[in-house]
């Protein structure tokens, strides 16, 4: 069995169900032909690594005006860059650094830039952790993260500010408690559908989903990660720390 599961894979597993696929970006695996294509429809797009974590090798692009490539994100080695070049080519060669030696970095997705923002303008995005209990798909724990810099990439790794669910759907999304409470529901039942999905063919006892929330503040689903890390509950609510901790000891006792 495989130990790690791609996000083109993914892609692919989701947009196969009917019920999963309503509620994914348009994807596609990376070329500069099809990098054209999305940028000339969206106003942004991200390209991702298919296999790194932890907010590396993954660029927010969009192209300007005045007809140039702007890109911003982190590279794979996690060192920041924020660049603009007049031919797309030159984003190409930041993508795979040895191309001049036939040597490309393994296969990146391009994503189309799901716009998820706090009415004053910072990225959003939000983790759900579902684990594995008797058979049955639970919600271990929620919360929420804001890009505090400007590159548009979320992710904790990469300076993204933690917060409880509820503080970043009220104080920030401005939601009224009907709103939230919807919002909280659509992002539990989505998660457990994307879970028995992504299980279906890469069984795990756990995922870390994350989403965005679009204009129209409906759930977008970004990745679903097979590792996922809970170190984060646990600097915002230990109590949800605990609880999944508690779940997983309930899981290895069978």
């Amino acid at each position: 069995m495989k130990n790690t599961l791609g996000k083109w894979e993914q892609f692919l597993l989701l947009t196969q169900n009917h019920l999963t696929s309503n509620f994914i970006p348009e994807s596609t695996l990376y070329s500069l032909e099809n990098l054209i294509d999305l940028l000339n429809r969206y106003e942004y797009v991200y390209v991702k690594h298919n296999s790194t974590g932890q907010g590396r090798a993954i660029y927010k692009v969009y192209k300007r005006k005045d007809g140039h490539y702007c890109f911003n994100g982190f590279t794979m080695q996690g060192e920041e860059i924020n660049k603009c070049v007049a031919a797309i080519e030159d984003f190409h060669q930041v993508l795979h650094p040895y191309v001049k030696h036939d040597k490309l970095s393994g296969n990146y997705i391009i994503q189309e830039g799901v716009i998820s923002l706090t009415p004053d303008g910072h990225s959003t995005s939000i983790r759900v952790h579902v684990q594995n209990l008797k058979g049955e798909w639970i919600i271990g724990g929620i919360y929420g993260r804001i890009a505090t810099e400007d590159h548009g990439i979320v992710n904790s790794n990469r300076g993204s500010q933690i917060i409880p669910i509820d503080e970043l759907l009220s104080d920030y999304m401005m939601m009224d408690y009907t709103k939230k409470d919807k919002t909280i529901d659509s992002l539990k039942k989505d998660s457990i559908l994307a879970a028995e999905v992504i299980a279906s063919h890469f069984p795990c006892r756990e995922y870390g989903i994350d989403f965005g929330l679009n204009l129209e503040g409906k759930p977008i689903l970004f990745e679903v990660n097979t590792t996922p890390s809970i170190s984060s509950f646990a600097k915002i609510d230990r109590t949800i720390w605990k609880k999944i901790v508690e779940i997983r000891k309930m899981q290895n006792e069978g």
